[in-house]
């Protein structure tokens, strides 16, 4: 049961950051590709890898090779059902574990539903205007966190990447006195599961309920659509996970992001 868990959230993971881009499905791994833009990570990637053997894990980076050579990054996504091989074959060749996710599931309700929120859906210009504004604040907070000191063209073009995936993945504000405080996104997977990511509030918003109350309105949209599966990622190094345990999610499994820049 709990490695059917598992995959069900490693197969949604896989789908929403395909949705936008281009995915060419190689003999042990698959392809995930954006030329328009090549520095965003989520947007070019290996996913889905079944290398075990030498020969096997060959083939996947030389897939990557060929079908990523828009980008100077080599970006792995992986999960449980990634073989050890593979995962000792990305440290031998200097790829940095960048990324440490636990995937974390709703167990029964939740434990507080937070403040009262006022969210709007991120639709128009100005709304996506709004999220970019937020979305570059997170990215100057999390400059500490992870050691990457990213333009503000890094955060234009993950959001250009959010909205080409907007049709099943949706995003929110949360307003307070007519003013964008915070964002996250949802969406009811095709395999049932229901999916809530990308949290954010600016740090004047923070411990007043906003968040938890996003999370519940989501929980309920979601469970209202039909998915009895609810879950959402927690970096490993950082605070919201324990919040996410305290409203009731329950950890799942990992997921990794492995990076490597090429020379120039």
């Amino acid at each position: 049961m709990a490695d059917d868990l598992a995959r069900l959230l490693a197969e949604t993971y896989r789908w929403q950051r395909r949705l936008g881009n281009q995915v060419i499905a190689t003999p042990h791994c698959s392809i995930v590709a954006n030329p328009a833009h090549p520095d965003v990570w989520e947007a070019n990637h290996a996913d889905e890898v079944t290398a075990k053997t030498e020969a096997e894990i060959d083939a996947v980076f030389a897939a990557m090779g060929r079908h990523l050579g828009h980008t100077p990054w080599r970006v792995a996504h992986t999960d449980c059902f990634t073989a050890d091989a593979f995962l000792a074959r990305l440290a031998l060749d200097d790829f940095d574990e960048r990324f440490v996710a636990i995937q974390m599931a709703l167990k029964g309700d939740l434990a507080d539903r937070g403040a009262s929120v006022t969210l709007r859906p991120v639709v128009n210009n100005a709304d996506w205007t709004a999220l970019l504004r937020l979305v570059i604040a997170n990215r100057a907070e999390r400059r500490d966190v992870d050691g990457l000191d990213l333009p503000p063209e890094f955060s234009a073009a993950t959001v250009d990447v959010y909205r080409a995936k907007s049709h099943a993945y949706h995003f929110h504000l949360a307003i307070k006195d007519g003013v964008p405080i915070a964002y996250g996104g949802s969406a009811a997977a095709p395999n049932g599961a229901g999916m809530i990511e990308d949290l954010f509030t600016l740090p004047s918003a923070r411990r007043q309920g906003v968040i938890t109350g996003v999370i519940a309105m989501f929980v309920d949209q979601l469970r209202a659509d039909g998915r009895h599966t609810i879950f959402l990622g927690a970096l490993a190094n950082d605070r919201p996970k324990r919040l996410y345990a305290r409203l009731g999610f329950r950890p799942v499994t990992l997921a990794r992001t492995w990076v490597r820049k090429l020379a120039d």
